[in-house]
């Protein structure tokens, strides 16, 4: 038996809150994030890394992604309320923007933001989980059909995930599919091909691998306790396995694909293991208007803080107002709920 058997597998937060809900500009794709992963190494004294300014990623995205300024923005900004502020940050931000008094003040404000440059890649990245692709649309799999969605039951036992910022299985695939094109964005210049792979000798730094826990976490101890994928990777006992030299603090990329690859699990903490195993909770049954069909399913007595999770489902024609324990810092799903009122008075997540 492997006593130092890790799990892995894709965080929720990046695809449910970063990914936007429609399909990517054209040009995230992985051609020209590699062009861009490669020239934002050589500007790094303008601004661009290891933390790219906010003017750089306008100067990168309507110079040479060719997008509007407003389009810059709104993945800038997307991604930097998901990855670099808190709750007090987020208010404090939103308090100096609105007192701007002219456009060139909000510029001012604006041009002191800098987000992480290599979680900002991958986050271009996966924002191609929504890509509709004529060629798949033709067979099927864009479009709502048996052949689309997630083997998971939900709450009335039918399967209903059409949304793929939610659908674990979806964040699942994409992350075992896209896994060596990720990683490439994350070598330096020098790690790269002339045309722009990687090889066998290939290395990747342990900052980079900082940069991968933006996607990916996991555990050591069978779900008791979650940790950032880097700390998992450097775990002593398995620098064999993971591929990590403490001498050149890097890994063989190679090594580390493979180890990800066969450690790599659906999320245990996700909408798909609350609805299966989570505790179905009396709320339904407290309802206002309340029918047999509403359902309520939470996983909090299950998983470790940070994780917790609460879904709802065919709540019809109903009014409901509830503060508890439950809801705290929990991330909410409302799926198939129609003509209610639904009052949530508790902070979530």
């Amino acid at each position: 038996m492997d006593t130092h058997r890790v799990q892995m597998w894709a965080r929720v937060d990046p695809f449910l809150i970063g990914v936007l809900q429609f399909p990517p500009p054209a040009k995230f794709n992985l051609h020209y994030l590699r062009k861009m992963a490669t020239y934002v190494r050589t500007r790094s004294v303008d601004g661009c890394f290891p933390r790219l300014c906010w003017t750089m990623w306008r100067h990168i995205a309507c110079g040479k992604l060719q997008l509007l300024e407003d389009v810059a923005w709104l993945y800038f900004e997307a991604f930097h309320s998901l990855s670099e502020r808190s709750a007090p940050k987020s208010l404090e931000w939103a308090e100096a923007a609105s007192s701007c008094k002219s456009v060139e003040e909000y510029e001012r404000v604006r041009s002191k933001l800098s987000v992480d440059t290599l979680k900002f890649l991958l986050f271009l990245y996966i924002q191609q989980i929504n890509k509709v692709s004529l060629r798949t649309s033709l067979i099927g799999d864009e479009w709502p059909s048996p052949r689309a969605r997630s083997p998971n039951p939900d709450l009335a036992g039918q399967s209903n995930f059409h949304n793929k910022n939610w659908d674990d299985y979806s964040h699942h695939a994409f992350i075992q599919n896209h896994m060596s094109y990720l990683l490439e964005l994350l070598l330096d210049p020098d790690q790269l091909t002339k045309s722009y792979h990687s090889s066998e000798c290939s290395l990747l730094s342990i900052g980079a691998a900082r940069a991968l826990g933006f996607l990916i976490e996991g555990t050591m101890d069978k779900n008791r306790t979650v940790h950032p994928f880097v700390d998992l990777a450097t775990w002593q006992p398995l620098h064999s396995k993971s591929g990590y030299s403490k001498t050149t603090e890097s890994f063989s990329l190679s090594k580390l694909q493979a180890w990800i690859k066969d450690s790599f699990v659906i999320n245990p903490f996700g909408m798909s293991a609350c609805v299966k195993s989570g505790k179905t909770l009396a709320w339904a049954e407290q309802i206002d208007g309340s029918s047999r069909r509403a359902k309520i399913a939470c996983n909090i007595y299950k998983v470790p803080p940070g994780n917790h999770m609460v879904v709802m489902s065919y709540i019809c024609r109903q009014t409901m107002a509830k503060s508890s324990e439950t809801l705290v810092n929990a991330r909410v799903k409302i799926v198939n709920c129609n003509e209610s009122y639904i009052y949530l008075l508790s902070p979530l997540r």
